[in-house]
């Protein structure tokens, strides 16, 4: 086999032709790259394929839009052998709108890659790393199911942590065992997840799903009517290949949205979109937001009607004790100025917004109070746009200009942020831009409401728990758990008592792992939670030396498989039925289903039975309805029959995809009546701007000032950023090995680092040098790992003081023929936090993952 991969004519021709296709599509803005044919008309595009059906399916997990479509089917009339060709869209798709990416096609590549594990493996060699022969041999996978759970039966539950999302069967299993389960969805969405969760959707809540993405998270946006935007670092190149957002964005430009983007790169996204664009300093977009709200207070330039009636900006606020005041049924009190006392808030028909102190009896005790928005106002009073001016290097008179017109095109402007962008969680301040964003959104009214950020309504896919309902209390969560998070009270009570599903702690496990003898047992339910989605998993590899057993379910046979004991196959996503809801754009209540294309061609186990196998064995009392083991009295599973007959859309999953698998209720969104249902206070809900729970632990309640948790030193002064080429998904094999998507990211630099032409000028290097990245050892003190890289010198990179990263190169599997060798590992880069810094930066815990300084010299 060649080293060295070379495209042939045809296959170039299909890919270029695909392109050209989402460019006419999805505005997709690679100007540089067109169809040298139309797709379909060049000879050798002729397929000899025989259509014979159209497979509903959703793309779980190539993005967060989760697009419906159908996989094409076709019969090869020379063998009789029928594989999927391509995808067609799904018009009635209120998120893709029949639109599709290429990461889609990747998945129909992937199911016939050649890679895919058939069988599961078993190590002999007790020497792991990626330049160590395992000694694997090979299982029938329920021996090899069996052996796993009995090496878990050996340890206590305190003792094994689940790398996994929040599913029903994870969050079921992890209960019923009482284990630690922790993910990499922290490093995508945490702070965004719980900060939301804070000040407006209050888990758990009437809608909560069981949907791959927290439905607690806040991530709808109505783009398409939407009049202003504001985009820290939204606009990344991961973003350029979402079809299921880039036609909203597009029908938003064309209805004249004005979009103004703050990022130190110049992305493909700003070209095609942006109205204006700074190039802000890493990491001080708090600055600007903190005077974005400063300025709009000033002036009194907020909705008033929706501050007073659906936020907590009239509620009073002990400035003492720092919580708010409420009365014994849940009510915020609000100062009428009418009857000059407190009273519920919902009853006062005269609140007053600023001005204060007031004093206030409850219990016989005298409180001295003021309201919400009047602390808010003295609180960023010194957050003038000449003050952020000096910290993020955006002009003065731009920041105040821009803060003017976003409240003045109220309701319709809005803050979109939802994943690895400035707010989350990049850096220590993440969590306070975050809550900045959200006041901003508060201060427009622009939260459930159309042309703003739309709140899931309407629609539910239930938990096995609300199916079966487990007959005893589970036993408790580990009291000290490898990701830290019972060290951080405000995240860890959310996880504990609202949403199991909650992100865990990442940015610190492999602390855990390292630095304690917490966990003896590791199990990955990957993809996108292994070597790859950990910062600095370097420190993994050391600890699975330690480990007594160490399990990775997938798809692939990736680099964390060469640190693991026993890796077990599991199916493709085509190859399993779906049921999910419209998260990104949940403007109508809707829900799509996929139907398996294919039955898994070798000895695959799928995700629900493999964790009913664990739990059966090991907490059978939680997973038989009589609390034995036997598995024909499973406890029922059926959360999609559930669904779709719950939302009249048919008798039964069965009876769902027969209908052609998808459900929409177009009525009209009810502006602001999600916000009634779910929000704090009663009986009708509210934002709240005003974080008690921060307070409680020695933080600031409402966002403040503050910077990275270092700064730069020497020669360690470029802010490492970094983005993912639009065909990629984490590190995830399906699309990192290949052929065609290597090519593409070959020919767009994207396997290099950038840099500004002028501070390579500076350093003494040219295009195409081979330049070694390394930390601050003051920094990374444990474990640095100095990456090895090709420059690509580029005016994209519009600062002098960063560098950019393309995340999910860099594996060393052997066994990937594509993928192997190639790039570089930007998480090696990326120190793991010691809790007890992160605790003094952030009260959520999270890994900051672009808090880094690296020094770039000559290779």
């Amino acid at each position: 086999m060649k080293d060295k991969f070379e495209m042939p004519r045809r296959r170039f021709l299909q890919m270029t032709g695909a392109i050209g296709i989402a460019t006419a599509m999805t505005a997709f803005p690679f100007r540089n790259l067109q169809s040298a044919w139309a797709f379909g008309d060049h000879p050798q595009e002729q397929l000899p394929y025989r259509i014979t059906k159209k497979v509903p399916q959703v793309c779980a997990r190539a993005c967060e839009a989760d697009c419906a479509y159908y996989v094409v089917m076709g019969v090869d009339p020379a063998t009789g052998l029928e594989r999927a060709i391509t995808l067609e869209g799904r018009p009635e798709d209120p998120v893709s709108n029949g639109k599709f990416c290429i990461k889609g096609m990747g998945f129909v590549d992937s199911l016939y890659d050649p890679d895919r594990l058939m069988v599961s493996l078993k190590r002999t060699n007790p020497v792991k790393g990626t330049d160590v022969d395992p000694g694997w041999i090979t299982m029938k996978t329920a021996d090899a199911v069996n052996e796993v759970i009995a090496g878990l039966k050996k340890l206590k539950p305190e003792e094994i942590l689940f790398a996994s999302p929040g599913d029903p069967y994870t969050n079921r299993l992890c209960q019923s065992i009482g284990a630690t389960r922790s993910d990499q969805r922290t490093e995508c969405f945490g702070t965004h997840y719980y900060i939301n969760c804070l000040t407006l959707t209050n888990p758990p809540n009437k809608f909560y799903s069981s949907c791959y993405t927290p439905s607690h998270h806040v991530c709808g946006y109505d783009f398409d009517k939407s009049k202003y935007q504001v985009w820290f670092g939204f606009d990344s190149f991961s973003k350029c290949g979402k079809a299921g957002m880039l036609n909203h964005w597009a029908a938003g430009k064309r209805n004249g949205c004005k979009i103004v983007m703050f990022n130190p790169v110049r992305t493909p996204m700003a070209d095609g979109y942006a109205s204006e664009t700074y190039g802000i300093k890493p990491g001080t977009d708090l600055a600007v937001a903190l005077a974005m709200i400063r300025t709009i207070l000033a002036g009194k330039k907020y909705n008033a009607s929706f501050v007073k009636k659906y936020s907590d900006a009239t509620a009073l606020v002990d400035v003492n004790g720092r919580v708010a005041l409420k009365t014994d049924d849940g009510q915020f009190l609000a100062w009428c100025s009418r009857h000059r006392k407190a009273e519920p808030i919902d009853d006062c028909d005269a609140p007053v917004l600023t001005s204060g102190p007031f004093k206030v009896s409850i219990g016989g005790k005298t409180i001295v109070a003021k309201p919400v928005l009047q602390i808010l106002t003295e609180t960023t009073s010194t957050y003038t746009s000449e003050w952020a001016a000096r910290i993020s290097g955006v002009p003065a008179k731009a920041i105040s200009r821009i803060a003017l017109e976003f409240a003045a095109a109220a309701p319709y402007s809005m803050v979109p942020t939802y994943k690895r962008d400035a707010a989350g969680p990049n850096y220590a301040n993440s969590w306070r831009l975050r809550h900045a964003i959200n006041i901003l959104n508060t201060l427009s009214g622009s939260i459930d409401h159309e042309g703003g950020i739309l709140l899931l309504h309407g629609v539910k896919i239930p938990w096995i728990d609300e199916l079966a309902p487990p007959v005893v209390p589970y036993p408790e969560q580990p009291a000290k758990s490898v990701d830290f998070r019972d060290e951080f009270p405000v995240t860890n009570d959310i996880y504990r008592k609202k949403d199991f599903s909650a992100p865990g702690h990442y940015g610190m496990v492999g602390w855990g792992l390292y630095k304690t003898n917490r966990a003896k047992a590791v199990f990955f339910r990957n993809p996108h939670r292994g070597l790859f989605a950990m910062i600095q998993p370097q420190m993994l590899e050391k600890a699975a030396d330690k480990m007594q057993m160490v399990v990775d379910w997938n798809l692939y046979l990736d680099d964390l498989g060469y640190f693991c004991d026993y890796v077990i196959p599991a199916p493709h996503q085509f190859e399993e039925g779906k049921l999910d809801l419209r998260l990104y754009y949940p403007k109508y209540p809707c829900l799509a289903g996929g139907v398996p294309v294919q039955k898994s061609p070798g000895d695959q186990i799928g995700w629900g039975g493999f964790a009913a196998k664990i739990g059966l064995a090991m907490a059978p009392k939680y997973w038989t309805t009589d609390g034995s083991s036997d598995p024909k009295k499973l406890i029922p599973t059926n959360m999609g029959d559930v669904a779709v007959k719950n939302m009249g859309a048919a008798e039964n999953a069965a009876d769902f995809n027969k209908k052609g698998a998808f459900w929409i209720d177009r009525k009209p969104y009810e502006n602001y009546k999600q916000i009634e249902e779910i929000g704090y206070g009663r009986p009708k809900g509210r934002v709240r701007m005003y974080i008690d729970e921060f307070s409680q632990v020695g933080h600031e309640p409402l966002p403040v000032w503050a910077k990275r948790w270092h700064d730069s030193t020497g020669d360690y002064k470029f802010s490492l950023l970094i983005t993912r080429a639009p065909w990629h998904m984490h590190a995830d094999p399906n699309f990192i090995n290949n052929p065609v998507m290597k090519e593409i990211t070959v020919r767009n630099h994207m396997e290099c680092i950038w840099m500004n032409p002028e501070a390579g000028r500076k350093l003494g290097l040219k295009e195409g040098d081979m330049v070694i990245l390394e930390n601050d050892p003051n920094y990374m003190k444990d474990l640095p790992r100095p990456q090895k890289a090709k420059l690509h010198l580029t005016n994209r990179v519009v600062r002098q003081d960063c560098i950019l990263t393309f995340h999910g190169i860099g594996h060393r599997a052997k066994n990937l023929r594509h993928a192997k060798d190639f790039g570089y590992r930007d998480g090696d880069l990326i120190p793991q936090k010691d809790p007890n810094i992160v605790k003094k930066h952030d009260p959520t815990g999270m890994g900051w993952v672009e808090d880094v300084y690296v020094s770039v010299r000559k290779a």
